[in-house]
């Protein structure tokens, strides 16, 4: 099934997650090996002003000093749920096309995000939200 947002799609996101395997370096110290896990989805600044608020310290740890930072919201298309590892607050390369032509890169922090109730009950699984921190390169 394919998702009702696909041909909605404006961003792409690389997170790295562990596969499982180790490398060992010269000094002998172990560092897990990771693979990229891309996720396709529509996304949007929120105009929520108390969710907004709700992460305003979150916004401004991630941004930093001298940066800006945007609270996004919007949905998966491709997969249609989390890939296993995608965990939140996990940090992911981001390419967004804000505007027709002008896509932008960055850093994004996936936050907590809850599903409906009733896409719970009615089993619907082609319907995932997504809520995450964008940060300008």
């Amino acid at each position: 099934m394919t998702s009702p947002f696909s041909s909605f799609e404006n961003t792409t996101l690389t997170f790295q997650v562990a596969d499982g395997t180790y490398a060992t370096n010269a000094v002998g110290n172990r560092s897990l090996n990771t693979k990229s896990e891309i996720i396709k989805a529509v996304l949007k600044p929120t105009t929520d002003t108390s969710t907004v608020n709700r992460y305003a310290n979150e916004i401004q740890q991630f941004a930093g000093a001298d940066g800006h930072a945007t609270l996004l919201e919007g949905y998966l298309v491709e997969p249609q749920v989390y890939p296993k590892g995608v965990e939140f607050l996990a940090e992911a390369d981001i390419e967004i096309n804000v505007a027709i032509g002008k896509p932008e890169t960055g850093r994004f922090k996936l936050l907590p995000v809850v599903q409906s109730p009733y896409v719970v009950a009615m089993g619907i699984d082609a319907i995932t939200p997504i809520r995450g921190i964008f940060r300008r390169n």
